[in-house]
């Protein structure tokens, strides 16, 4: 009977050791796990930030935003912001998601005037002067206006400081949506 109990005893003792092994082994992993998430977290919002720039009251949203119209059957007396809903733009909302490539930037300020900064540039050169440097994607227009077509927020900003500082350069015009259309009576 004595080595009965001795065997239950040591049988006792490997399931608990097992059991405490275990349930370490589980704890060791849901801290790996969390672990784990919070730098996914971290970096899913460093890259949050690198495509959203704010200064001064206004933000510019460089990634993951599209205009979208509202279905008129949505309207009603309770606004109710959605939980991809980024901003507004005229009578249009700007969501997440993929953006237009024509579009390199939406802007919104604290006064509400929001927009969108497009990808294109407008350049007045001088007369029979040939301004555009070589290597841009520049269209003819007229004999002296020209529209480059940009890629991304950070060549709008330096192409159009380096164009206003050229030579035969008279004006530089960037392209802008506000979500208005214009009506002509």
């Amino acid at each position: 009977m004595h080595e009965i109990i001795k065997k239950h005893d040591f049988i006792r003792q490997i399931l608990f050791t097992d059991f405490n092994i275990n349930i370490s082994m589980v704890l060791i992993m849901n801290k790996l796990s969390l672990l784990f998430l919070s730098i996914f977290a971290s970096l899913a919002g460093i890259h949050a930030l690198a495509d959203e720039i704010t200064s001064d009251g206004t933000t510019i949203i460089t990634g993951n935003f599209k205009v979208v119209t509202p279905s008129r059957n949505s309207k009603s007396l309770i606004i109710v912001k959605k939980e991809n809903e980024i901003g507004t733009l005229g009578d249009k909302v700007v969501v997440s998601g993929q953006k237009n490539p024509e579009d390199i930037a939406y802007v919104k300020n604290v006064s509400g005037t929001n927009y969108i900064i497009k990808n294109k540039l407008l350049v007045q050169c001088a007369k029979n002067v040939n301004c555009i440097p070589s290597g841009l994607d520049a269209r003819a227009l007229s004999t002296n206006v020209y529209e480059i077509t940009i890629t991304d927020y950070d060549q709008w900003k330096s192409l159009q400081k380096e164009l206003k500082n050229a030579d035969g350069i008279r004006k530089v015009t960037p392209s802008f949506y506000h979500g208005n259309k214009p009506q002509l009576k």
